[in-house]
This record gives C-alpha cells, sequence and structure tokens, in this order.
C-alpha cells in the first residue's frame, strides 16, 4: 500500500521532467534525464506501470555462463571479495553478461534488504526494466549509479544499485559487476561507499583476466592522472601487443582493429627500463611524446617458465599478496609453530598419493596451502587443477568435476567437456569447500577416489586417472557426519593426513604477519601507514582471516590521501566488522510474549533465539562458522533466525 501512495508522486515526477523540456537533454542534467528519456521516447514505457523484467530458464542461463568462458571461472572469486565487503551492508553482489541476463549472483536471500528481482535469469535491460544500474551502464557503457528514485519505474524506487561495466582485453563489453539492495532509508554516503568498493573490485577483476590472457608478457601498469591505473602488454621485443580499454583511452591507442605496435611509439625511448628487474616487479617512469608528461608505472615481468598450469584461472591476488609463482609451503607458514610442523608433514608425505584434507576458516589460506604442496611435490610439472564446490552452481557441479560427452545434456557444449578429474591427470586435483558437496555426488566421488576411474557423463566410457586429492572446507565434517549431510565413509577416504589451519587471530606470528601484508602493500602502492593505523590492525580479530586483511589493507591504500593510511581508511568501525553499517538500521525484536507466564515451547525458543544469537557474536557475525558450532546446516541456521525475527546483523 504504501509503495503504492509512493507511486503516483514518482511518476509525476519523471513525466513532469520530461515535459517540462520537451525532450531537450540539455537543459537538465545527462542523467537520469537521459536515461528517462529513452525510457519514454525510445521504448515507449510508462513509469507508473510495472515493468516487463524478463526471466530465463536453467539452459539459457547455462549457455550464457559457457559463452563467458573463463572470465566467469576468473570472476567467481572477486564476486566473493566483494561480497565480503558489502554483504553486510545489506547489499547483493550480481554479474551479468552484455545483454543484462543475471549469470552469477551473491547475495543472503533471507536479509530484508534483499532484492528479488536480481536472481540469476533475470534480464535488466533499459529496455524491459528502465533506467536501473545494470541495463544503463551497459547502455552508456560507463559506471552507473542508481540511487531509489533515480529509476524510472515507480516499482524500483526503494532499491538501489550501482554498475560497472567490464570490458575484455580487446576492448569489447562483456559483462556488468553490480551490488544492490532494497533499503528505502539508505543513505546517500553509504550507496557512495558502495560505488568506491565495486569501483575498485571491477578494476582488480579487469586486471586478473588482462593478466590472463598475456600470462607469457611483460605487463606494464600505468597510473593515470586520476590515480587509476591501465594496463599494456608488452613482448620481450618491446612491441605492445595489448591495451585495456584505460590504457587506449589515456594514450589515445585506436579502440579497433587494433594491431601491435612498437612501445616507443608512444614514449621516449628507454629499452633498459624494463630489463632492470626480471624476477620482480620493477617501478618505472616513461614520458609521452605527445605532450611531454612523465607517465609513472611498475612494470611485472613475464615468468621465464610457469612450474604448473592451473586449468582453474585465477584473480590477480589482492594488494599484497604473493603470487602463484612466490607461494612456499614455507612462506604460508610463517612463523607459527603449528603451520610449520604441518608443513613438515606434508613434506614427508609429498611422495606418496595419501589424500590430504585441510581444515580452518575461511580465508585462512587453505588455497595457498594446496598450491604451495603442489608446487613441491614430484607432480609439480603437470597440471594443478582448482574447484570450489560453493562458487559453481549445484547443477552444474557434476558436470564440471566428471566432464560430459557431445549432447549429453540440454545446453552442453557440442565438443562436451574432459572434467576436472581428467584435467588434472598426472598432478592434482583440489576440491575446496568439500562441505557443500551435494550428497548425491558424494557417492560418485567416493567411487572414483577408490577406483581410479571417471565416466564422464553420456560417454558410457571409464577414464584411469592419476590424480593427488586435496580437499578443503571451513565446516566440520564430524558434524556434518552425524547430520546426515555427509558421507562417513567419504569423510574417512578423505582423510588420509589432515591439516588443521589455525585463523589468524590464533596465530603466535600474527603481528608479523600484519606488518608484512603492510609492508608489501605499501610500497607497491607507494603510501605508508601511521601508527595510529597499524595499531588498529593490530586490534582487530580479523574474522575474515588473511582474506579480510589483505582486502582491509589494500583498500585503505586505495583511499589514503596525501600517502599515509590513517585509521579512517582501514573502515573497521568495531572489533566484528570490516565495514560501515547502515544509517538508520535496527535490528528486528521478536514479538512481545502474549502470556503472562511462558509456556515450555516459549521457553526453549527464547533460549535457542539466544543460543544464536551468542554463537553468531562469537564468530563475528560469520554465519557458516556459527551454523558449524550449533551443529546445524547453514540453511537450517537461516530458517531459524528468519524464524526468530533476527537478522545476520542482530
Amino acid at each position: 500500500m504504501q509503495k503504492d501512495l509512493m507511486s503516483a508522486p514518482h511518476t509525476q515526477k519523471v513525466l513532469s521532467a520530461l515535459r517540462a523540456n520537451n525532450g531537450d537533454v540539455t537543459a537538465q542534467p545527462p542523467f537520469p534525464f537521459s536515461s528517462w528519456l529513452r525510457c519514454l521516447v525510445e521504448y515507449d514505457l510508462d513509469p507508473g506501470a510495472s515493468s516487463d523484467v524478463p526471466v530465463v530458464g536453467n539452459r539459457e542461463i547455462n549457455q550464457a555462463r559457457d559463452a563467458l568462458e573463463e572470465n566467469l571461472t576468473i570472476a567467481y572469486d572477486e564476486i566473493d571479495l566483494l561480497y565480503s565487503v558489502v554483504g553486510d551492508i545489506g547489499y547483493s553482489v550480481t554479474l551479468t553478461n552484455a545483454d543484462g541476463l543475471t549469470v552469477a549472483e551473491k547475495a543472503d536471500r533471507c536479509s530484508a534488504y534483499y532484492a528479488r528481482q536480481d536472481k540469476p535469469g533475470s534480464i535488466w535491460s533499459e529496455r524491459y526494466a528502465g533506467t536501473n544500474g545494470v541495463g544503463t551502464c551497459l547502455r552508456e557503457a560507463r559506471i552507473t549509479s542508481v540511487y531509489l528514485d533515480e529509476h524510472y519505474f515507480s516499482e524500483f524506487i526503494d532499491m538501489s544499485c550501482a554498475a560497472i561495466p567490464l570490458f575484455a582485453p580487446d576492448g569489447s563489453l562483456w559483462a556488468a559487476l553490480n551490488v544492490s539492495t532494497q533499503n528505502p532509508d539508505l543513505s546517500p554516503e553509504t550507496h557512495a561507499l558502495a560505488l568506491a568498493v565495486v569501483r575498485s573490485s571491477a578494476e582488480r577483476l579487469s586486471e586478473a583476466i588482462f593478466r590472463n590472457q598475456f600470462r607469457d608478457q611483460t605487463i606494464v601498469k600505468l597510473w593515470q592522472p586520476d590515480g587509476r591505473p591501465c594496463l599494456l602488454a608488452v613482448d620481450d621485443d618491446q612491441t605492445v601487443s595489448g591495451a585495456d580499454v584505460a590504457a587506449r583511452r589515456m594514450l589515445e591507442i585506436p579502440t579497433t582493429n587494433f594491431s601491435p605496435f612498437s612501445l616507443w611509439r608512444l614514449f621516449a625511448e628507454d629499452r633498459k627500463a624494463l630489463q632492470q628487474r626480471r624476477d620482480a616487479p620493477a617501478p618505472l617512469e616513461f614520458l609521452r611524446l605527445d605532450n611531454g608528461h612523465t607517465v609513472r608505472g611498475v612494470a611485472s615481468p613475464a615468468p621465464p617458465k610457469r612450474i604448473s598450469v592451473s586449468v582453474q584461472a585465477r584473480p590477480r591476488p589482492l594488494a599484497g599478496q604473493p603470487s602463484e609463482q612466490q607461494i612456499t609451503m614455507d612462506g604460508w607458514a610463517g612463523g607459527d609453530p603449528s603451520m610449520i610442523e604441518s608443513v613438515s608433514i606434508l613434506r614427508r608425505l609429498s611422495h606418496t598419493r595419501l589424500p590430504v584434507l585441510i581444515l580452518g576458516e575461511t580465508g585462512v589460506g587453505k588455497d595457498t596451502l594446496a598450491r604451495g604442496y603442489h608446487a613441491e611435490s614430484p607432480r609439480a610439472a603437470k597440471p594443478f587443477v582448482a574447484l570450489n564446490c560453493a562458487a559453481v552452481p549445484e547443477s552444474l557441479i557434476e558436470s564440471e568435476l566428471f566432464g560430459y560427452a557431445s549432447g549429453a545434456f540440454t545446453g552442453a557444449r557440442k565438443e562436451g567437456s574432459a572434467g576436472r578429474f581428467v584435467q588434472a591427470h598426472g598432478g592434482t586435483l583440489f576440491l575446496d569447500e568439500i562441505g557443500d558437496m551435494p550428497l548425491q555426488l558424494q557417492t560418485r566421488l567416493l567411487r572414483v577416489l577408490e577406483s581410479g576411474e571417471v565416466s564422464p557423463l553420456g560417454s558410457g566410457r571409464t577414464e584411469r586417472v592419476d590424480v593427488q586429492f586435496i580437499a578443503a572446507t571451513n565446516q566440520k565434517l564430524e558434524q556434518r557426519v552425524a547430520d546426515g549431510a555427509f558421507r562417513e565413509d567419504l569423510y574417512y577416504r578423505l582423510a588420509g593426513v589432515v591439516i588443521e589451519v589455525p585463523a589468524l587471530r590464533e596465530r603466535a606470528d600474527m603481528a608479523a604477519v600484519i606488518d608484512s601484508c603492510v609492508e608489501r602493500v605499501t610500497s607497491r602502492q607507494n603510501v605508508r601507514i601511521s601508527e595510529a593505523a597499524r595499531a588498529m590492525l593490530h586490534a582487530h580479530v580479523w574474522p575474515g582471516n588473511l582474506r579480510e586483511l589483505y582486502l582491509v589493507v589494500g583498500r585503505a591504500a586505495s583511499l589514503a590521501t596525501g600517502g599515509v593510511i590513517q585509521p579512517r581508511d582501514l573502515l573497521l568501525r568495531n572489533a566484528l566488522t570490516t565495514a560501515p553499517r547502515i544509517q538508520g538500521y535496527a535490528p528486528p525484536r521478536p514479538a512481545p510474549a502474549l502470556d503472562v507466564v511462558p509456556t515450555i515451547k516459549a521457553r526453549v525458543d527464547e533460549a535457542e533465539r539466544a543460543a544464536i544469537v551468542d554463537a553468531i557474536r562469537a564468530c563475528g557475525g560469520d554465519v557458516a562458522a556459527a551454523a558449524q558450532t550449533l551443529g546445524m546446516s547453514r540453511a537450517t541456521l537461516y530458517r531459524r533466525i528468519k524464524g526468530h525475527g533476527l537478522s545476520r546483523r542482530s
């Protein structure tokens, strides 16, 4: 009813603005007026009517995902990282293709701020949804923020979204990264912060994709006048073989019909600039030939020889994290005695095929340990293949893991797929978040582990594979077994050797780890940190562990003014959160009891509610960890949270 009352004034506002100017876009600020004008004139949309956002089925979603290929694989990790920042302030994260079709989503679907229209399969083209973050971003090919009543349709005026266009290394628009929330009381300051965060996330993702495509070449990262990066890929003969969209704009490189050219067509010749250091990133300065301005940057030399080939493309490490070529188990262990002992055990077992199970909270470096173990094993020259069971949609895990024949199912690739087991033959297969693997697939996985044979879907044949198997999870598998959510025989088959990774707050070398991270980030981004900010980092409990640490420090380096990271740049409000809270938000309270004398059920409910609140607080707001502590699945805990009138922030 309230939305109906609000829709009429909004409709009148839109139409009055358009009629008053007779379609003259120069008489109003370009946004949102220019988009409103398209909606009315070009698309013939009524702002007071219901939008007609199409939603496609699984077949079309899978076809859209397949078309994105490696880019989508790289994007999954960045979506997780972005959500770890904005999820706590009520935002969902989505990725759409160039047509506005949502192919990936990260959201708390129990949140009061969840925008259900964002679900995978929805098409957020401006033609159907009017002025909105994704559609307008794709239409105008620029960063777009749509705040509350800047939307064209009345039904969306309690939503806010911020979208960034993503460009492929060849300059083509391939996707949009979007954050959205359905919070009518959202402050402009909070939304502006969300836009800044998603912009940084999009830059990391685009850089990861660029580096992946030109992984065998030197990457020259230059700083634009506004402080944002742009990238060039340079061959050994110092020929520019690739340039991202930002570099093409800054250096006036043609955006179409790109062909390689000498680096010295742009800058005053200095052939020693890229030869100063071949083993690590090196700072550089170029003098532009067109305007005489100095451009500063850093050159990352191509690795002389790739030690391992990862079938799963990975994004560029967060600011300050070691690159894949630098991963060692000693570097992973640092100075923590328990981690040093774990490395010693793994080295004594590296000649065996004994499965390894790595346990630990999210963000402690389980993936890094798996890669380091592979790099130091006799299988180092063979592939390292990774699959995150929680990041891949449940309907696709089986085909991703075991492969499939041509035409095995609707939407399958014409040439079929080998599957991760076959791709890892002779090397290492790493299954992250294996605790989230669907129960029906656990039987198939157990059969492969015991027999060494894989049967691709729809093929009718078996293939023998030889892999070192490493699994990891942040869940308590013993409890999952007791709950019937994980097979007991599979658990014992995986647990050849169990490595428990301590949380960052439990590490004996926590202070050294924090200082090392700060040193890497500040030296790379040419900033320094104040002692007050450093003390704040040391005092934080780091519920997100190393992943949160790198993200917070890297983000702070980008926000710092005057070249110094101050406490305000860390965005650490208290010991249990790394993101600012939404202004005006108060957790919902349970309804008062109607009975003067509580019933038994009321007493039980009250005790359960208190236990949930205490567990979530003790786990730093991590619902997955709280579910483990309480001995229930995440899905069950979300239902109980909703049933008790709580939210993740309560």
